[in-house]
């Protein structure tokens, strides 16, 4: 039942994620629906992104339960499932506590319109108050791309893996904006966010960047983890 491809897709995220510096600590998840089944692989919880192994990559089913796991499921994993039963469209999960994103969530906000990346997550985030999915399931909306846990987190959801982490990137940097920039910072007019999500679009940004992101996960692995690298 094991599906290696899948396992290696996900630690390829992870890895990546990691050289970003978004998995230095204890707690995150990475998942990937398998292909016309109820189950996710997912990434085990004792270890950091930055330590993780094919090894720790579980496969778990829609309700929860491990299928094939050979170290420990993080107890909060109950929503990967949850958010594929209620988005078929849906394919990949990117949860992370992100030193950015988790300030960002201090804020209870998305993050503002100050630049043309952050036109993602305009009108298609939303605020979940809790990373369970009793909280999120009616939070979230058809069209939310990312998922702010107030206190906590944040997540990022797409139709690919790659996608999927390629969001992630970039909200970690649409938060670093929000935070660190003063609150009478110029916000883009409104008039222009479509506008730039055609241009991103056209630009191929979101496969150019998870192209990065593997990129990164490689020549940040030592042989044995992820050395983040010092400019993310």
């Amino acid at each position: 039942m094991r599906d290696p491809q899948i396992q290696s897709q996900v630690l390829e995220a992870i890895r990546g994620l990691a050289a970003y510096g978004l998995g230095s600590g204890i707690g995150g998840h990475v998942s990937v629906r398998v292909p016309g089944q109820r189950m996710f692989y997912i990434n085990a919880f004792e270890k950091t992104f930055e330590e993780m192994q094919q090894r720790d990559i579980a496969l778990l089913n829609f309700d929860g339960e491990v299928v094939e796991c050979e170290t420990t499921v993080s107890p909060g994993q109950t929503f990967h499932h949850g958010i594929y039963k209620q988005r078929p469209d849906v394919n990949a999960i990117v949860h992370t506590h992100g030193f950015w994103i988790t300030s960002q969530s201090a804020l209870g906000r998305p993050p503002r319109n100050l630049h043309n990346l952050c036109t993602y997550f305009d009108g298609r985030t939303c605020i979940s108050p809790s990373d369970d999915f009793t909280a999120i399931g009616p939070a979230l909306k058809d069209s939310d791309l990312a998922i702010v846990i107030p206190w906590h987190g944040a997540i990022t959801v797409a139709g690919t893996l790659g996608d999927a982490a390629a969001l992630h990137v970039t909200l970690d940097y649409a938060c670093r904006l929000d935070v660190t920039l003063p609150q009478d910072t110029p916000v883009m007019p409104e008039h222009l966010v479509q506008e730039m999500r055609r241009v991103l679009g056209k630009a191929n940004y979101l496969d150019l960047t998870w192209n990065l992101i593997r990129r990164k996960g490689i020549d940040f692995f030592n042989g044995t983890r992820v050395i983040p690298s010092p400019v993310a």
